[in-house]
């Protein structure tokens, strides 16, 4: 009996070397010959009834073939999650559109890329490596509790639901288990695109890609009067085109003068377009006048008093214009906010610890009768900070808190942290200079997690961009030359201190 058991390991152990020690490879390349191989036969008998007018019949006959591209896509990314990163980058910019859920929202090519990138990852992180090592980053604690907050507030908020909105809590599970997923699923992006980048030349894709997409969808907006579908320049697009093509432009010393030409010209474009065409929408303007003035705060003090002495004397002598400006947006936006930031707190008092759950506080708003005045979703708050207190309570508006000083001590380590490289100079200030900008802009509307009832789920193809740059922030600290030469230095001197005591 024993030395059967001996003898059935002892194979089971030559079996595993012979295959996946010895010649992995090619055990790799017959089994995924031989699985689409076995996929094609299944969808030839799958589709010997095919019919073309039954979206049923459809799906059935094309189902393994889609089974099989979602597992290609997860080998190529297991084997190149920086590749992937980008490649999420660069479809949120290209495709702003998704597969329908029949909600009223879509799941977007860019969110789903993102969904299949984690679950890959986290089975290498749990199942492969067994190890879950993160390059350390004061906001990745406040991020997973921050998790665990979400999904105590989404069961919380449905068992405790009051009696006058349960009804809206259980016809609405689909739209609150997805809102709850995309505020899952925002903060992972950190996590992933600052554990995932570490080249410069990733660092480079990303930088290049956003500036010429950039001049792409400029040159768009100001000649056809919009960007066209499905390019997507929405959300706070314009404020990071801006930061990155003025930071490089700043601070870039090997550029050519006209590649800065080039740069001013792109920043000038987007400025254009979010002031001269758009002035009277605040949160389309101030995050870009925050990013130009910490730039230009670092880069010149002179130049920015210039600045703002040329601002504060056009705004004198245009008194009408900037009365009329605010006073529209006071009109529009100011006093709406106003309330529905009163009336969300209002919800808030009565759901103080896990809040009213993802999505949650829309529904009481029903309930309470808040919409019979007819303004519908310019009730709603329109601000990330209220957004998030009503939705996980103080709870999780205390980790979200945090999380995002946490990330002002990681920008405030990377400002000190010497960098000798051109290009990763000036990207250094150009991400410093985006922490603010995030921050305001959660002020002004929802642009770091969508809310569905406003801007749709859907808006996380854009607010994504906010965590990936949050995410790139931390990639740069850790990748910094300066950090690199240090290592390199100190393992030389290793070396000739063992040389010297031999």
């Amino acid at each position: 009996m024993t030395s059967s058991v001996l003898r059935r390991l002892s194979f089971v152990g030559w079996l595993r070397y012979f295959l996946f020690d010895r010649y992995y490879n090619t055990t790799l390349r017959v089994v995924l010959v031989s699985v689409c191989v076995g996929f094609t036969i299944l969808t030839a008998f799958l589709s010997s009834d095919l019919d073309i007018n039954s979206p049923s019949s459809i799906v059935k006959s094309i189902i393994l073939i889609l089974l099989l591209l979602v597992l290609t896509m997860m080998l190529l990314m297991y084997r190149n999650m920086q590749g992937t990163a980008l490649c999420a980058f660069f479809l949120s910019t290209l495709v702003n559109d998704g597969l329908s859920t029949g909600t009223g929202t879509k799941l977007t090519f860019t969110f789903l890329i993102i969904m299949l990138w984690l679950v890959v990852w986290l089975f290498k992180k749990v199942i492969v490596d067994r190890k879950f090592d993160l390059r350390p980053a004061l906001p990745n604690r406040a991020i997973l509790v921050f998790i665990l907050v979400v999904i105590i507030s989404y069961f919380w908020s449905g068992t405790f639901a009051e009696t006058g909105a349960r009804y809206l809590f259980d016809q609405k599970a689909l739209v609150r288990l997805m809102t709850s997923i995309v505020l899952i699923v925002s903060p992972l992006t950190y996590i992933l695109f600052s554990n995932s980048i570490r080249s410069k030349s990733a660092f480079q894709v990303f930088t290049w890609w956003f500036i010429g997409i950039g001049l792409v969808m400029g040159l768009m907006q100001l000649i056809l009067g919009d960007v066209l579908p499905p390019l997507n320049s929405k959300g706070q697009f314009p404020t990071w085109v801006t930061v990155l093509a003025l930071g490089q432009c700043l601070f870039n010393n090997e550029l050519s003068w006209k590649i800065k030409l080039g740069l001013i010209v792109i920043t000038g474009g987007w400025i254009y377009i979010a002031l001269g065409l758009g002035f009277t929408w605040l949160s389309g303007w101030l995050p870009i006048v925050v990013v130009i003035f910490v730039l230009l705060m670092f880069y010149s003090r002179k130049l920015l008093t210039l600045l703002c002495l040329g601002i504060v004397v056009w705004a004198l002598l245009n008194p009408n214009i900037i009365n009329k400006t605010f006073g529209t947006e006071q009109t529009e936006s100011g006093n709406t906010r106003s309330v529905a930031w009163a009336r969300v707190l209002d919800v808030v008092g009565k759901h103080f610890l896990f809040g009213a759950g993802p999505a949650g506080y829309q529904y009481y708003f029903l309930s309470y009768g808040y919409y019979d005045n007819g303004l519908g979703t310019a009730d709603l708050s329109h601000n990330n900070y209220f957004d998030i207190i009503a939705q996980t309570g103080v709870t999780g508006f205390g980790l979200w808190i945090v999380m995002w000083l946490g990330q002002g001590v990681m920008v405030w380590k990377l400002l000190h942290k010497r960098i000798d490289d051109p290009f990763l100079g000036a990207l250094k200030y150009s991400l410093i200079a985006c922490y603010p900008a995030i921050l305001v802009s959660m002020m002004l509307g929802d642009w770091v997690t969508p809310f569905p009832y406003t801007q749709t789920l859907a808006g996380i193809d854009y607010t994504i961009w906010a965590w990936m740059l949050s995410g790139l922030t931390i990639a740069l600290y850790y990748f910094t030359p300066s950090l690199q030469k240090s290592v390199e230095e100190s393992v030389t001197l290793q070396v000739l201190s063992v040389s010297d005591a031999v």
